[in-house]
């Protein structure tokens, strides 16, 4: 038989594979950072502590330091605990160990001596029956007022295709009901799922409410608790969830990802009045967000409710968004010299948005999609009317490709500027709002849509970008991005097989036009860390900043050979960033721990007259905060504060005010401090808007 070869052109290869969408994330619903096996094999695993948010005290905070709210998850039956810790002043100013004040999930299971509160009957839980453009109604979550489709979802064993008559059974178990576990369900330890991913949220109180904590979680649901006593006022089960809820009851559960990611709230018109509003990301549940009115949760089904859900099947174009969206006012257009104004949610596209579920996009692309917040209920999503899409162009379809949340600058007005972004392959863009709608040529800086910067180590290997960034001011004019690079998406993620060197960055954008394109490593200043990946601290040094120095960057220590990395935001503090990086264990199911890190903004380096440790023994030592490193991970140093000082006013007025703060984890079983820092502060009247290392322009400007 003769065998006939077929040539085809190396251009036709190169168009296909341009073509090709890149490979799918496995996106892990367990807590990677956490051991997955008990510290003893005779006992059960140890609770882990998820997310967490430090609310400090209104001053004057004399009888409180603040509160702690706490997410932890049993991962033996994967139930879920949310408490508030109330912090109590101690020694030197900073907060004693915290006292527990209440565990919402306790009060929804009940216990020996108290019933269920509200009992599962009496829950004002609420759902949303939505139509394939996008329109819905919200329902409450009760099988009467549940749509055919939805009932029909909730009939369906998991393990079968046949319907078994149990939906409405299952709708009772997961409004709390346990009549039937141990029996037709599994049986739980209580009935609050577990926050791994979830972001706890707090919306200062009014006089139209009480201060109010809201967190997703893994049992189907967005929670309102109460954050005094910590009693549920509602909850929200997202539509894009039906056809997985069956799966919570099954008896043989494997856990998985439902309210599993992040939220904000922030105000916005809708209608003419003002409004608080929350939106949420679905992390590895679904793929979308939602919207609701919580300007009053004490009447949530009397002031709006839910607002929108906007998923994969709206846009195909949307992923699991696994960082923050936000709330941001932007100018539209200009009518007779007047701005118009219009208040979206900031949502970037996130994970898998070319996964084959149905709504799959082709390409890879990332996007920044805008959600006008007041998009009424009985309005469908139509792209550049109420929502605006964003596109960012793919490099390379072998690599993973996903957008990340912006950080935002407005303007005077308050109105959306620029943001700033990076995606998984280590693109960081810039996104241009001072035009109006649909902000055509807005993705960039550089021709074409070309980025900022693209993060690679010294091979040229792309490095992804998996945080949101930072911002501050740059010497000389124009912003530094700052961010670091590295992931932990997947399981895979904590093998050796999958370390890679990572660094940190802070880029400057001049602003200038035509834009100053940041084109490799060699228009930066490197950062050297000294020492060695088994040091408790490391040292850090370089030149001077040259003049024409588009920012600078440093490569974390043996990254390729520990797995270091860096997955979260810091926090900027007096002219300083704050971060921590994540170390996997030596094994893949050892504990994560985490290294520390307090740089100068401008240079990179470690100031030693304003960011020092004080070690206990000898008193006298002094070291900066360089990769200091402590057990169990934390995605941001709490940075407390611990003394103040303010000098006398020199001959031309000016005083200066410095402050001592705590770089800490701050926990339910006390603080662990990883040292002190003096941050210097600017005294006296400030102008509208505060600029974080405004001492260092200050002193540049001399």
């Amino acid at each position: 038989m003769q065998i006939k070869h077929l040539l085809i052109p190396a251009a036709m290869i190169i168009a296909a594979a341009a073509q090709a969408a890149p490979p799918s994330l496995d996106i892990a619903s367990e807590p990677l950072t956490a051991a997955c096996r008990a510290a003893n094999p005779r006992t059960v695993a140890a609770e882990f502590e998820g997310a967490s948010l430090l609310h400090p005290a209104p001053p004057p905070a004399s009888a409180s330091a603040g509160d702690l709210f706490q997410a932890s998850t049993n991962p033996t039956d994967w139930s879920g605990h949310f408490s508030r810790y109330t912090l109590l002043p101690g020694a030197a100013g900073l907060p004693s160990t915290p006292t527990a004040a209440w565990d919402a999930g306790v009060r929804l299971t009940g216990d020996a001596t108290n019933a269920p509160s509200p009992a599962p009957a009496a829950r004002k839980i609420f759902t949303a029956i939505v139509q394939p453009d996008g329109t819905l109604d919200m329902i409450p979550f009760e099988w009467n007022a549940l749509s055919a489709e939805q009932r029909l979802q909730l009939d369906q064993a998991p393990s079968s295709t046949i319907p078994d008559a149990l939906g409405e059974q299952r709708l009772a178990f997961l409004r709390g009901d346990r009549t039937q576990e141990g029996k037709l369900f599994r049986a739980r330890g209580g009935v609050l799922g577990d926050s791994i991913h979830s972001t706890p949220v707090y919306v200062e109180p009014s006089v139209a409410r009480p201060g109010v904590i809201y967190i997703g979680a893994n049992d189907g649901m967005l929670h309102a608790f109460n954050a005094a006593d910590g009693a549920e006022l509602f909850a929200y089960v997202p539509n894009a969830l039906f056809s997985s809820l069956n799966r919570l009851a099954d008896p043989d559960y494997s856990h998985r990802a439902y309210v599993d990611g992040p939220a904000s709230a922030g105000e916005a018109m809708i209608s003419g009045a003002g409004k608080t509003v929350l939106i949420s990301g679905m992390g590895g549940g679904a793929q979308g967000v939602f919207a609701l009115d919580v300007t009053d949760p004490t009447r949530f089904s009397d002031g709006g409710g839910v607002l929108w859900e906007f998923t994969d099947r709206d846009d195909a174009m949307m992923g699991n968004v696994t960082t923050r969206p936000q709330i941001a006012k932007l100018r539209t257009r200009t009518a007779a010299g007047v701005p118009v104004y219009r208040h979206f949610a900031v949502v970037a596209s996130g994970l898998n948005n070319y996964a084959a579920d149905g709504h799959a996009s082709p390409t890879g692309k990332g996007a920044l999609f805008l959600l006008a917040v007041d998009k009424p209920r009985d309005a469908p999503w139509q792209l550049n009317v109420n929502y605006y899409r964003l596109i960012t162009p793919i490099a390379d379809a072998t690599l993973a490709n996903a957008l990340n949340a912006p950080v935002l600058v407005t303007d005077r007005a308050g109105a959306l500027r620029y943001g700033y972004a990076g995606d998984l392959q280590g693109n960081l863009w810039r996104f241009d709002f001072t035009g109006g709608a649909p902000w055509v040529g807005a993705v960039g800086p550089g021709a074409g849509g070309a980025p900022l910067f693209v993060a690679r180590d010294v091979d040229g290997k792309r490095q992804p970008i998996a945080q949101q960034p930072l911002l501050a001011y740059a010497d000389g004019g124009g912003y530094l991005v700052l961010f670091g690079t590295g992931k932990l998406i997947e399981k895979a993620d904590r093998t050796s097989a999958s370390f890679a060197p990572q660094s940190y960055y802070a880029i400057r954008d001049s602003l200038h036009t035509p834009a100053d394109i940041v084109t490799s490593r060699n228009q930066l200043t490197q950062r050297i860390l000294g020492g060695d990946a088994g040091m408790p601290a490391f040292s850090i040094g370089g030149a001077n900043m040259a003049y024409d120095s588009m920012g600078w960057y440093v490569d974390l220590l043996q990254a390729a050979t520990t797995g270091e990395r860096s997955i979260d935001s810091g926090v900027l503090a007096g002219g300083e960033v704050f971060f921590n990086t994540l170390l996997p264990g030596a094994d893949t199911c050892d504990k994560a721990r985490k290294r520390t890190y307090a740089l100068n903004v401008l240079t990179g380096l470690a100031e030693r007259d304003s960011v020092v440790t004080r070690l206990p023994v000898p008193a006298s030592i002094e070291q900066a905060i360089i990769g200091r490193i402590s057990d169990g991970y934390r995605a941001t140093p709490s940075l407390l504060p611990v003394t103040a000082t303010r000098t006398p006013r020199d001959p031309t007025g000016r005083a200066r005010l410095y402050r001592e703060l705590a770089v800490a984890d701050l926990t339910p079983q006390g603080m662990v401090a990883a040292g002190h820092v003096q941050v210097q502060l600017r005294a006296g009247r400030l102008s509208w808007r505060e600029v974080g290392n405004w001492r260092e322009l200050h002193g540049a400007a001399k």
